[in-house]
C-alpha cells in the first residue's frame, strides 16, 4: 500500500476517517481505474473484482468527483440495482458537487426524468434499463455499473404476453400493423422450434424488419400511458424488438406445471449503449466477468491490490437430506416436513446466535412460512426477523437485493439449496455479456442433455456469484486495517456439492469444514471430477500435485476424464490447469498450479 496516497486521501475526504488503511488504497484504486478507462488509458470495458466492504463503491464516488474536476464537461452514469443504494450515492456525490450537477431517477423519485437526464452525473437503477430506450443515455461519456451488470437488458415472454400487445395496439390505433407483424413473427419461431426437435432455437432477423425498427425506435410508451394496464409486458416488447435487430432472440422449449407447451421468448440486449467506456464493480472476483469477454481485469486492481485475509473465516460444507431435482416439486407434505426437520435440526446444531439465513425464494415461501411463524398466504416482506431456540434469524432469499449493510454483525451465514436458474436464463447472460449474437450453431452446447460449454461456466458461475453475494453479507464484510476478514461461519448447502469445492477456492486460506446430517437419507456426495477438486482445493497447497498422488488417495484412474479436466472451469477456479503425461521422464500427467501464493 502507499502511505502518501491513503494520507492524501484522508485529508481530501472527511469519510475516508472510517475507513481503513486497506480500505482507502482499494478505493483509491477504484477511482484511478475510472479517471485511466475515461482517458483512453485503459480500452472497456473493464471490471474491479473487490470483495464486499473493500470501499469499491467509495472508490467510484471519488472518482467521479475527480472527473469532473479534470473534465468538467464530462457527462456520467451510475448504475445500482437497488433503490437504497442510489439515494445513498446520490447524496454523497451531491455533498462534493451539488444537486444542480447530480440527477438521480427510481420508480420512487418524485424528480422529473427528463430533467434528471438532463444533469451531468444521473444515478439510476437498472431497472431504468429495462423500460427505458438505450438512447437516452447515448450522450453519457463513462458509465461506472455496481454489481449485478448481468441481469440488465432481458426480456422474457409468452405468445399470450405478445398476443396481449397487439391487442393493446389494435385497439389504441399504436403501430397495429407491426405489431400483428411481430406476433406473426413469434408464431413462425415457434413453429420453427416445433420442427427442429431441439429444446432451443435462434431467432433470425426477418427479411423485412421495418416493423421491428419502428418498434425498437420509434414507439414512445410515455405517450401513451394513459392506456397501458401493464407497462412491463410493452417495455419488453420494444426490447424484444431491439434484440432482434442485435441478434440476440431465441425461443426455448418449456412446459407449464400441468404439461402443456408453452414456448418461452427470451431477448438480451447489453443495454448501455457505449461499451467500451464501461466499468464494472464486481463483489464476487469477476466470476462472471472473466468468462465471457470483451470485458477486462483493470490493471490497478490486478497489480497492485491485495485481496483480504480470510483466516477468520470457516466455511462449512452442509450434506442434507436427499431431496426432488426441481423446486417446483417441493410442494407436497413429505417434502415440506423433510424441508422442516433438517432446518430444524441444523439451527439446533449450530452454535452462533445472530445468523442471515436464505433459501431460493420458492422454498422459503412454500415450505417455511408456517416454521417461521409468518402468514401462509399474502406477500411476505423480505428480510424478514424471526427467534429460534434463542438464535436471531435473518430470514431472506436467493433473489432479494444484495450489498446492504444491515447484516453486517451477523456471525453466521446460512445459505441452503442453490438458485436454480432456466437454462434460457443463463443464454441469455452469457450473450449479454459476450456481446455475440445468438445463433443455432451457438446454441448447439445448450441443446444437449444438460448445458455445456460456456453455458455451462457462465450459469455456474452465477451459483457461486450468488452464493458469494449472500455470504458477503455477514461479518466477513467487516475487513480491519490487516485486511483480516471479520470471525464469521457461513454454512452452504447446495444441490450440486462440487459447488463447494469451487467456492471455497473463492476464499483462500479459510478454514474448511464439514457438516453431516444424521438422518440416513442424505444426498448423494461428490462426483469422481469433484473428488479431484476437493483433494486439490485441501491438499494442493499451491504447488504442482501429480496424478499418480491423487489416484493413490481416491483409488481410481484419472486418465478416464483427461478430456473433462483440460481448460475446466472448476480447476481454473482453483487455479489449477491439467497438463496431460508425454513419453520421457519428468513428462507424468500432474496438475499444475497458476496463481500466485
Amino acid at each position: 500500500m502507499w502511505p502518501k496516497v491513503i494520507e492524501k486521501r484522508r485529508q481530501q475526504y472527511t469519510e475516508a476517517q472510517y475507513l481503513s488503511d486497506w480500505q482507502i488504497h482499494s478505493a483509491h484504486l477504484t477511482a484511478g481505474a475510472i479517471d485511466k478507462l475515461y482517458i483512453g488509458f485503459s480500452g472497456g470495458p473493464i471490471f474491479v473484482p473487490m470483495p464486499t466492504g473493500s470501499g469499491k463503491t467509495t472508490g467510484a464516488i471519488w472518482g467521479i468527483i475527480e472527473l469532473l474536476e479534470k473534465h468538467p464537461s464530462s457527462r456520467l452514469c451510475f448504475l445500482t440495482p437497488y433503490i437504497e443504494a442510489v439515494e445513498d450515492i446520490y447524496k454523497k456525490v451531491c455533498k462534493y458537487l451539488g444537486p444542480e450537477i447530480v440527477g438521480r431517477y427510481h420508480s420512487l423519485v418524485l424528480e422529473d426524468k427528463s430533467s434528471a437526464l438532463q444533469k451531468q452525473v444521473v444515478i439510476l437503477t437498472h431497472q431504468f434499463l429495462s423500460y427505458n430506450p438505450a438512447d437516452l443515455l447515448a450522450d453519457r461519456d463513462l458509465f461506472i455499473v455496481d454489481e449485478a451488470l448481468y441481469a440488465t437488458g432481458e426480456a422474457t415472454l409468452k405468445l399470450s404476453d405478445i398476443a396481449k400487445a397487439r391487442e393493446w395496439a389494435e385497439a389504441n390505433n399504436v403501430m397495429a400493423e407491426e405489431f400483428v407483424q411481430l406476433y406473426d413473427y413469434a408464431n413462425s419461431l415457434d413453429r420453427k422450434l416445433r420442427k427442429s426437435g431441439n429444446k432451443h432455437v435462434a431467432g433470425e432477423k426477418p427479411e423485412s424488419s421495418d416493423w421491428v425498427v419502428n418498434i425498437a425506435t420509434n414507439l414512445n410508451l410515455s405517450d401513451h400511458s394513459q392506456t397501458i394496464s401493464d407497462y412491463s409486458v410493452l417495455s419488453a416488447m420494444v426490447r424484444f424488438c431491439e434484440a432482434l435487430l442485435a441478434g440476440m432472440v431465441f425461443v426455448s422449449k418449456t412446459t407449464t406445471h400441468d404439461d402443456t407447451y408453452n414456448p418461452t421468448f427470451s431477448a438480451a440486449v447489453f443495454g448501455i449503449p457505449n461499451i467500451e467506456k464501461t466499468i464494472v464493480l464486481s463483489a464476487t472476483g469477476g466470476l462472471l466477468y472473466s468468462i465471457a469477454g470483451p470485458f477486462k481485469q483493470d490493471s490497478g486492481s490486478r497489480d497492485y491490490w491485495l485481496p483480504p485475509k480470510y483466516a477468520n473465516m470457516t466455511l462449512t460444507q452442509l450434506i442434507g437430506p436427499t431431496l426432488p431435482s426441481t423446486y417446483s416439486h417441493w410442494n407436497n407434505d413429505n417434502t415440506k416436513q423433510k424441508v422442516v426437520e433438517y432446518l430444524d435440526w441444523l439451527l439446533q446444531q449450530i452454535p452462533e446466535t445472530n445468523l442471515y439465513l436464505t433459501f431460493p425464494k420458492s422454498i422459503v415461501d412454500k415450505s417455511l412460512r408456517g416454521y417461521f411463524n409468518q402468514p401462509e398466504r399474502g406477500d411476505l416482506e423480505y428480510p424478514y426477523v424471526t427467534t429460534k431456540y434463542d438464535k436471531q434469524i435473518n430470514v431472506s432469499h436467493h433473489a432479494v437485493s444484495i450489498g446492504t449493510n444491515k447484516f453486517k454483525d451477523c456471525d453466521a451465514v446460512l445459505y441452503l439449496w442453490d438458485n436454480h436458474l432456466p437454462s434460457s436464463v443463463a443464454i441469455q447472460r452469457f450473450h449479454i455479456l459476450s456481446d455475440a449474437p445468438v445463433t443455432d450453431d451457438s446454441l448447439e452446447d445448450a441443446n444437449k442433455s444438460r448445458l455445456l460449454g460456456n453455458y455451462e461456466r457462465i450459469r455456474d458461475a452465477q451459483y457461486l456469484d450468488n452464493m458469494m453475494q449472500h455470504i458477503g453479507r455477514g461479518n466477513v464484510r467487516n475487513i480491519d486495517a490487516h485486511q483480516n476478514v471479520g470471525q464469521m461461519t457461513a454454512y452452504v448447502l447446495a444441490r450440486k456439492p462440487d459447488l463447494f469445492t469451487r467456492l471455497a477456492a473463492q476464499y483462500r486460506g479459510s478454514q474448511l469444514s464439514e457438516l453431516q446430517y444424521t438422518n440416513k437419507d442424505i444426498q448423494a456426495g461428490l462426483s469422481r471430477l469433484g473428488q479431484i477438486l476437493d483433494y486439490l482445493l485441501k491438499h494442493g497447497k499451491g504447488r504442482e500435485v501429480s496424478t499418480t498422488e491423487i489416484e493413490g488417495v481416491l483409488g481410481f484412474s484419472i486418465r478416464r476424464y483427461a478430456d473433462d479436466l483440460e481448460e475446466n472451469f472448476e480447476l481454473m477456479c482453483l487455479g489449477y490447469e491439467y497438463r496431460r503425461g508425454g513419453k520421457g521422464r519428468g513428462k507424468s500427467a500432474a496438475f499444475v498450479y497458476k496463481l500466485q501464493n
